[in-house]
């Protein structure tokens, strides 16, 4: 059953509402007045053009006002004769209005248009003008928050249709965020690893291993705010995973960009464009349903990065309570995974669960070519004694069994240590008697020196 989007209009109650539509109606009057004389005539279409706009419902000041005015200017000016508008809600999947433009040569009129649709731009003015409320989850910022796989998903369900040509201009921010779905949040330098298009809706927010692509010949234009990148890198692969996503359906990524000129600007232009996100091939080596991150600060990492002298041999603490880090280091096209809680009946943090209130998981994206390091970190003070620690022999192939380097950094110390299993194959995790193969206990006591 397709999913149905009720109209719905947001109300306007806050103070800043009239200020607002006083200053842009004043600059549209001026628009009209200055374009009117001279100006190019929007084309008829021969084939209806749907333009679907999804607006976060969290756009602060002043982008609610550059909002406003790209898309009045568009719907004056830019769109052509036989062409709708239709404007959501893209976090809720709400209808804000929908303007329909016929194949009428009085339309080609911004002045005809302006007063036409009035009332619809004013249900635009009221949408941007009121403050809708947040969602409320530790360590998230929904600000300019969008839900992009289910906006989608409701365009292709109930918007796309062969007898029509489909545009989609998205505008919010480009990390995906769910109250309902933290663990998926593209936030603090995470990107989904490119097994979650593989998988199925019910394993991953993002899969697609199950869905019949309903989004073909669809464009996309996506315009965001602000700087919500920790990183170069993290914008390249939150930009090339959304472009294997929207491909995959059938769709095509045209334009990811934070200047939101540009983003109407390529929304003016002839649908044919060459766009490059998520034009190479998927990663074998990413074939598990994980979020990858990529930090901020380079340095976050460096006490298991850097190389260590051969004969480092630190003297053992002096107390067994304090902030702790394990990690693993290992080379080969294998997949290692840690696993580590603060005491027995505590929280395991592992690349499924990556933060609790004792600390976080942290994994590398192949910053080397060949090697791999993945750490978890207990940010309050925990006991040596207590902590629980394996390593797990989750992919891959191996004629030996997998080795690499423990390393734990406490009380200002790194120690080294080795490890080694048995099994020569990846178990997916799984546990129990016959898997003993596949999992290594961490004795952190004897890493550290500690008999």
């Amino acid at each position: 059953m397709k999913n149905h989007v009720s109209p719905r209009v947001a109300r306007t109650g806050a103070p800043s509402a009239g200020q607002l539509a006083g200053r842009v109606f004043a600059a549209l009057l001026v628009l009209i007045t200055l374009t009117g004389c001279q100006r190019k005539e929007p084309a008829a279409n021969t084939r209806h053009a749907r333009y679907v706009v999804g607006l976060s419902p969290f756009l602060e000041q002043p982008a609610t006002d550059e909002v406003f005015r790209h898309l009045v200017h568009f719907l004056l000016e830019d769109m052509p004769l036989n062409s709708s508008l239709w404007i959501y809600d893209a976090y809720h999947l709400r209808t804000i209005t929908q303007i329909e433009i016929p194949n009428v040569n009085a339309f080609q009129s911004g002045r005809t248009r302006a007063n036409q649709f009035s009332g619809q731009i004013q249900s635009l003015k009221a949408f941007l003008a009121t403050r809708h409320e947040q969602p409320v989850v530790s360590s998230l910022d929904f600000a300019h928050a969008i839900r992009l796989p289910q906006f989608l998903q409701f365009v292709g369900d109930n918007l796309a249709a062969t007898n029509l040509s489909v545009t989609t201009v998205l505008l919010g921010s480009p990390l995906y965020l769910d109250e309902k779905e933290p663990g998926f949040s593209m936030m603090d330098g995470y990107f989904p690893s490119d097994g979650h298009l593989l998988a199925t809706r019910e394993k991953s927010i993002y899969g697609l291993g199950d869905v019949v692509p309903a989004l073909k010949e669809v464009i996309v234009h996506h315009g965001y705010f602000g700087d919500p990148w920790t990183s170069e890198l993290h914008q390249q692969r939150v930009a090339r995973f959304w472009g294997h996503f929207l491909r995959r359906q059938g769709a095509q990524l045209a334009t990811f960009t934070g200047d939101l000129p540009t983003t109407f600007n390529a929304l003016r232009q002839p649908r044919a464009t060459a766009a490059t996100f998520g034009r190479d091939e998927l990663d074998p080596a990413q074939g598990k349903v994980e979020m990858l991150r990529i930090s901020r600060d380079v340095g976050v990492a460096d006490w298991i990065t850097r190389e260590l002298p051969a004969d480092h041999r630190p003297p053992p603490p002096t107390t067994l309570t304090g902030p702790l880090k394990i990690g693993i280091r290992w080379e080969g096209n294998i997949d290692l995974d840690l696993y580590a809680r603060p005491e027995p009946r505590g929280e395991t943090l592992f690349f499924q669960h990556q933060e609790s209130a004792a600390g976080y998981y942290f994994k590398d994206h192949r910053s080397s070519p060949e090697r791999e390091f993945e750490f978890i970190e207990f940010t309050r003070a925990v006991d040596l004694r207590e902590v629980e620690a394996s390593v797990n022999f989750y992919e891959g192939r191996t004629p030996a069994g997998p080795e690499g380097e423990i390393r734990v950094e406490f009380q200002g110390r790194i120690y080294t240590g080795r490890f080694a299993l048995a099994a020569r194959e990846g178990n997916q995790g799984r546990g129990g008697p016959r898997q003993d193969d596949h999992w290594r206990r961490i004795d952190l006591l004897r890493v550290v020196g500690v008999e």
